[in-house]
């Protein structure tokens, strides 16, 4: 079956824009021109749109209407690409099933609307929401699917990525090679399932491994935010300010590593021959990199698929919420040496 990657492809378009197009998006800005074209690729793909291009109410007609929540703001999206693969990730799969997608946004109380949308049979949650925010869905419907976080286990349903796995897989591989200074690049702290500030996943499991084999050290933590600037000035400053170099780094996000990446260029350093690099997401950032970083395969596709299966036994009346973790795998792209 088509995806929207090939309609993106088709159309010359990102798969972002096509997402907001088929779920015509309001607050998007494209020409109609662009709306055609897309509208075009989809149909030539046979891309499942219900038969014909219909407005929301006739859609709504031919089965359900899921609404989707991103934790990311308009003025974030641009730069964390890990969010909007997975809201197109799961906007396929409503799609496939011939589910109608609501995109719901935060109005000025900071509470989540479906404009005049008001009739929603579930609602999928991307990313992590504040108990005010969480609260504001129940508005529309009690049928709530986590995706990438689980802010209540014992109420909702929810998938998650196994960060232990990923940290797991990243610094078995470092250590097989003989690594022993491996850095940690990325947040130490960052938001928590009701985006409250918690230690990262993944610092936890990195400290809690080095420190059981006794190779912990605090200076070989590189604290930065999640954006390509700051992996840059952070990554920048530590190079210039320790002799001692870290001969491994695991960056905590695809989306810091174009900045880490042109400063280790700058410093003169050579990959991987005096410094090896795993990410985590794999992104088209990590692939297509300079040089092509390995990276922890998240498994988008996978989560968007649990989802619908979540739904399904919400549907079903079975309201005992599950946890899902679904495992990664270390993809090598050889930015790793001995």
């Amino acid at each position: 079956m088509a995806t929207l990657k090939d309609i993106a492809r088709l159309a010359n378009v990102s798969q972002a824009t096509v997402s907001r197009v088929l779920n015509r998006d309001p607050s998007l800005s494209v020409t109609e021109e662009t709306k055609e074209r897309i509208f075009r690729a989809a149909e030539e793909l046979d891309y499942p749109l219900g038969g014909k291009r219909t407005t929301r109410a006739a859609a709504s007609e031919q089965g359900k209407r899921i609404g989707i929540a991103l934790m990311l703001e308009f003025n974030e999206d641009k730069e964390d690409i890990y969010y909007l693969i997975m809201k197109s990730m799961v906007e396929e799969a409503c799609f496939s099933h011939q589910y109608t997608t609501v995109n719901l946004f935060r109005n000025a109380e900071r509470e989540f609307s479906a404009g005049e949308d008001m009739r929603l049979d579930a609602i999928i949650a991307i990313g992590r929401f504040t108990t005010k925010e969480i609260q504001s869905f129940h508005r529309y419907t009690d049928q709530i699917v986590f995706v990438d976080s689980s802010p209540d286990e014992q109420k909702y349903y929810s998938i998650v990525p196994n960060y232990h796995l990923a940290v797991r897989l990243s610094l078995n591989h470092f250590f097989a090679q003989g690594h022993t200074r491996i850095a940690y690049v990325g947040s130490v702290r960052t938001f928590g399932d009701t985006k409250d500030m918690v230690i990262d996943p993944r610092y936890y499991y990195y400290q809690t491994t080095m420190k059981n084999r006794e190779l912990f050290r605090k200076d070989m933590i590189i604290g930065c935010h999640t954006t390509a600037m700051d992996g840059y000035e952070r990554m920048k400053k530590y190079l210039t300010e320790h002799k001692e170099k870290p001969t491994a780094l695991f960056l905590a996000s695809d989306i810091i590593a174009p900045g880490v990446l042109r400063a280790i260029r700058e410093a003169g350093i050579s990959i991987p021959e005096e410094i090896s690099i795993i990410s985590f997401n794999n992104t088209g950032l990590s692939e297509f990199a300079d040089p092509p970083l390995s990276s922890i395969e998240v498994y988008m596709r996978e989560h968007a698929s649990a989802a619908m299966t979540c739904l399904e036994l919400l549907w079903e009346g079975k309201t005992c919420p599950k946890k899902i973790v679904i495992p990664c795998e270390l993809i090598d792209r050889g930015s790793t040496s001995k």
